[in-house]
Formats: C-alpha cells, sequence, structure tokens
C-alpha cells in the first residue's frame, strides 16, 4: 500500500467518478466527484467507522465504489531530507533500509511513500517522506473492504493540504508560508520555503480543548457549544473564552518560525487556516495580533470552480465548509 503524492498544479488531473473521504477524529466528511466535478457532500459524527460506512451506503450517499482517503493521525508522519541522487526503484530499496535514520518507527512496521521536491545539486535530492504504521492502514483497509469499497488511494492530511494550496496559490511561491490544520484531537502545521515544504509537525492545539472549555463556561452541551460558535458573528466572545488557548498555541508556532529563521535566514510571510474551527467569524484576528503576521482562511475553490458541477449546492455546506479543506486537496 502506498500513499498518494504530493502533486503541483502542473500535474496532470484525472477526471473520474470516486468520493473523497476525510477519516476526521469528530466528523467523517466526504465530497462526491463524478466525471470529475463535486456534485454532491456528506458529514457523519465519526463514531465507528463500520457502522458509519454502513449507514452512507444504506442512504445511498456513497454512490461511487471506488474512494479516495485522507487522514491524520500519531501513526502517520511527513519528513523533509537531502538523500543521494539515484534511480527511483534503488531509491526506494535503499529508503527501505535507511528508513529508521528519519522515524521512529521499524522499516517492517510502517507503509510509506515518497517524492522528490527537487535537486539541491547534481548529486543530491531534497525529498518528501510519508509513512503511516501497517496495524493502522490496514484496519482501515480491512472496515472499507467490509462495506466493498475499494480504496484507490490514501494521502496524509497535510499532503492533502499542500495540495489545495499549490491548486490555489500557486503563482505565489515566493512567500514563506504556514498552513495550520486545526484538528479535533491535535493540530498539524506546515512551514513552506518559497513553495518547498520545509517542516511538518504536529501541535497540541485541538477543537476538543475549545469545545470542552467553551462547554464548561458556559454550560452548554456539545451540540449546543457547536451552534453556539457557529452563532458569533464578530467572534469576540468566542476569542476572549478561548485566548489562553489560542495563545499556547501561538507560543508553540513561534518556537517552530523561529526554527525556520534560523535554518532560512528568513522569516514566515504568511499563515494559512484550515479545519473545522477556521469556519468561525474573524478566525484570523486573534493570530494577527499574537504572531504579527499576514493570516487568511485557506481558500477551498477560487481555481476549482470548474470541477464543481452547477448542481451542487454548499448553502447546508457553509458552517462546516473548511473541515473540508482536506477532501478538496484529494479533488485538486
Amino acid at each position: 500500500m502506498s500513499f498518494s503524492p504530493i502533486k503541483k498544479d502542473f500535474f496532470k488531473k484525472d477526471i473520474e467518478s470516486f468520493t473523497a473521504i476525510n477519516l476526521g477524529n469528530y466528523y467523517t466528511k466526504g465530497l462526491i466527484v463524478k466525471a470529475g466535478k463535486i456534485t454532491d457532500y456528506f458529514i457523519e459524527k465519526s463514531n465507528d467507522l463500520s457502522a458509519t460506512l454502513k449507514k452512507l451506503l444504506q442512504d445511498k450517499k456513497i454512490p461511487a465504489k471506488k474512494v479516495k482517503v485522507s487522514l491524520k493521525n500519531p501513526s502517520c508522519l511527513v519528513r523533509y531530507f537531502s538523500f543521494p541522487k539515484m534511480d527511483k526503484k534503488k531509491l526506494k530499496q535503499t529508503l527501505f533500509y535507511e528508513i529508521n535514520k528519519f522515524i521512529p518507527f521499524s522499516p517492517d512496521e510502517v507503509y510509506f511513500d515518497f517524492f522528490i521536491l527537487k535537486e539541491n545539486s547534481p548529486s543530491e535530492v531534497l525529498m518528501l517522506l510519508a509513512v503511516a504504521k501497517k496495524d493502522y492502514i490496514d484496519k482501515i483497509l480491512e472496515t472499507f473492504e467490509k462495506v466493498n469499497l475499494k480504496i484507490s488511494e490514501i494521502s496524509l492530511d497535510s499532503i492533502s493540504l499542500m495540495n489545495l494550496f499549490f491548486a490555489n496559490y500557486g503563482d505565489d511561491n515566493q512567500a514563506n508560508t504556514c498552513i495550520l490544520d486545526m484538528g479535533h484531537n491535535f493540530s498539524t502545521m506546515t512551514l513552506l520555503h518559497k513553495g518547498v515544504p520545509f517542516l511538518t509537525r504536529d501541535v497540541k492545539f485541538s477543537t476538543k480543548e475549545i469545545l470542552q472549555s467553551i462547554s464548561r463556561i458556559k454550560n452548554l452541551s456539545a451540540g449546543e457549544v457547536e451552534e453556539w460558535l457557529l452563532s458569533q458573528k464578530k467572534g469576540e466572545e468566542t476569542f476572549e473564552l478561548v485566548q489562553d488557548n489560542i495563545s499556547n498555541l501561538c507560543k508553540e508556532m513561534k518556537s517552530s518560525f523561529d526554527y525556520f529563521e534560523v535554518n532560512k535566514g528568513e522569516h514566515i510571510d504568511k499563515l494559512y487556516l484550515s479545519g473545522g474551527l477556521a469556519s468561525l467569524a474573524q478566525i484570523e484576528k486573534p493570530f494577527i495580533e499574537l504572531l504579527d503576521i499576514q493570516v487568511e482562511v485557506l481558500a477551498l475553490t477560487p481555481k476549482a470552480k470548474s470541477r464543481v458541477d452547477i448542481s451542487f449546492s454548499d448553502k447546508g455546506l457553509t458552517p462546516f465548509k473548511n473541515s473540508f479543506s482536506a477532501g478538496y486537496g484529494l479533488i485538486v
């Protein structure tokens, strides 16, 4: 089993029908693609994957048996490093024996794939290595196979988000950027140096902690907290309640920004926000104040509108739309 490689916007796109599924820790999200165009979507609580897939199939929300999956988990890693230039077949064989230098797992424990980002010199390349533990991936494959769904591609959320970034901002490749994916259990940040990935790492900030904090302070149930958050048009009270959480996140991000500056001699210029919390009104404001950089929500479809069918209505999707970023990254 291998992962999908990172795609730049000059790669040829396949025109086909499939379901793009993002296996989130809180929601399972899907985008239905027919003849290369998004025609519908679904979002379900991630309680039990097998039961969720059966329900979606029963409700005919997954029309295509072919699926592409994006996921993130502590068992999955992305690494960037320089490596001797060689034939691709030999490169994969050599990587298998050298992989334990870059990850905390044995080569026999993992599935891996790689992508050559650029040539550093005539004899050296910069590589992206994507790794996931076999027991974690095998369990997912088995669950999909039991309901007769065929996984044609597996990607990691951080890679899917980079694909979305390249598709929508590929022309702006001279800026040093950070993509922050705010997840339910943990968040992931990727730093790019002039369009080339430099660092991907997990951070402790989680949507779950935000929901729990607001639930406790406002005395609201889990469902009521989500409704309350989406009803906040200005965001001031929201960010006042979670100020400490966001402040701690920004401190952790600053340490990575400093590491980037030491290694590259340049600053991070812009931050792109992704994940469910990115749907909140004025989510950019606290990050602008605390990090003193340009901030915007990672756009989903400005350059991919040709991939959206005219019959597709995202009115119901709007409150959750930024939860679908990794799914869009499987399609662009």
